[in-house]
């Protein structure tokens, strides 16, 4: 029996006991070692399940388990001062790491952790992660990593990572990503990834894409992305896209597409394309095509059609095509409409009913009523033998 009660004491884990020098009164003054609870400064080799330290805290090797620990003031570790939660000034050599709560201002040479949050001003060589929400500034080498919303000025040198979304200033070498809300101004030397609406002033090399609505000012090397509306001004090198619709000013070098309507001053290399209507000044390269109506002022290098009405002041190079047209529309071949209500320029006016004036080569009206410029002018409404007419044909 005797040698079995040896045996489990020798088994069972063995409690390390604080070993310290204090010269304190009432725990306020100087100790050396590891005490749990002192005010004034403390000198201690490793810190392991220490309570509370108020003042200036020194260590010289990365802490054991401390899940109860709070440290106050002035926290320096040779490799990494840690507690549960440090409020002050946190500096260490290799990082400073913190189970709940860091608070202030913080130094790690190579990294900054926090099991929760982080608020203050941070610096870390390599990265900053936390797990729950990060505020106030933050600077990294690499990387700055929250696992809660970020807030305030955040700067990596390859990325920042908002799981919870983030607002304020965000600078990322490579790419700046978040699973909410991004509002503010951004920048990623690729990309700015939102998995929630954005808002703001949003800049990216290759690419930005947010997962609902797209508010403000975006510039993009090669595409601006919204799976929701986009309003204010976007760029994209090559192509702008929005599921939801456009409204502003919106440029692409090759296309500004929509699966809902374009309203604004949109212009794009090639092509303009809506899912619905296209409202306001359209400029585009090649076409321009709405699922809908388009008004006001459009021009395009090649076809302008629309499923709907086309009104105001309209150019096709090649074609412009639209069940109704309403205004002046121009086009170098051919304008084919059902409705025409003011004027046409074209070599080829195909017209069922025109209202107003057309000028072309060539003008064939099923029901005139107005006048016919051309080198051949038919009117189908007219009596036999003024059916066909050069130079000028008309029906009132």
């Amino acid at each position: 029996m005797v040698a079995c009660a040896h045996t489990a004491a020798a088994q069972e884990p063995r409690r390390r006991e604080p070993h310290s020098l204090d010269l304190t009164i009432n725990d306020v003054g100087l100790s050396f070692g590891n005490s749990r609870r002192v005010t004034g400064l403390r000198l201690n080799w490793r810190d392991e399940g220490v309570i509370r330290v108020n003042g200036i805290n020194i260590t010289l090797w990365v802490p054991g388990a401390n899940p109860d620990a709070t440290t106050s003031g002035l926290a320096l570790g040779l490799l990494a001062p840690g507690a549960a939660t440090i409020r002050g000034i946190a500096l260490g050599g290799g990082g400073v790491r913190a189970e709940r709560r860091l608070t202030g201002l913080s130094v790690g040479g190579f990294a900054v952790t926090s099991g929760g949050t982080v608020s203050g001003i941070t610096l870390g060589g390599l990265a900053l992660t936390a797990g729950g929400d990060v505020a106030g500034v933050n600077v990294a080498g690499l990387a700055v990593r929250s696992g809660g919303a970020m807030a305030g000025i955040n700067v990596a040198g390859a990325s920042v990572i908002a799981a919870g979304g983030g607002r304020g200033i965000t600078v990322a070498g490579l790419a700046t990503v978040a699973q909410r809300r991004l509002t503010g101004i951004n920048v990623g030397g690729l990309a700015v990834i939102t998995e929630g609406p954005l808002t703001g002033v949003t800049a990216a090399g290759i690419g930005i894409a947010a997962r609902g609505d797209m508010t403000g000012l975006g510039v993009a090397g090669l595409a601006t992305f919204s799976s929701g509306m986009m309003r204010g001004v976007h760029a994209g090198g090559l192509a702008v896209l929005a599921e939801s619709g456009v409204s502003g000013v919106s440029v692409g070098g090759l296309a500004v597409v929509s699966s809902g309507a374009v309203h604004g001053v949109t212009v794009a290399g090639a092509a303009v394309m809506a899912g619905r209507d296209i409202r306001g000044v359209t400029v585009a390269g090649l076409g321009v095509v709405a699922d809908g109506d388009v008004r006001w002022l459009t021009l395009s290098g090649g076809t302008l059609v629309a499923t709907g009405e086309a009104s105001g002041v309209m150019a096709g190079l090649y074609r412009v095509r639209s069940p109704r047209v309403t205004g002046v529309a121009v086009s170098a071949l051919q304008l084919r409409t059902a409705q025409l209500r003011g004027a046409s320029v074209a070599a080829y006016n195909d017209v069922h009913q025109q209202r107003g004036i057309s000028i072309g080569i060539y003008n064939d009206a099923r029901r005139l009523r107005g006048v016919q410029i051309g080198l051949l002018n038919r009117a189908r409404n007219n009596p036999p033998a003024l059916r066909w007419l050069p130079v000028v044909n008309a029906h009132f």
